[in-house]
């Protein structure tokens, strides 16, 4: 009958959000990335951007300022 045109995922708020909920839910980057293009055309430099933010905000929270850890070295629990 009528269709619609597809509501396209670019809004980086609402990207954010997204991932970052069904990452705090301990789904993989591959599963959401998946789920979200079965869901709809997302812009890709978009989600590569959260991606992005995310591993950086995890880095800081865990004071790994993008230098990668000594070999063999162990983290104080």
């Amino acid at each position: 009958m009528y269709e619609r045109p597809v509501k396209r995922l670019e809004d980086p708020e609402i990207i954010s959000a997204l991932v970052s909920a069904l990452h705090k839910a301990g789904y993989r980057r591959e599963t959401i990335e998946s789920a979200l293009i079965r869901q709809a055309p997302i812009d890709l430099d978009i989600l590569a951007d959260c991606y992005r933010r995310l591993t950086e905000a995890s880095a800081a929270m865990h004071g790994e300022a993008g230098t990668p850890p000594a070999a063999g070295a162990r983290r104080a629990a």
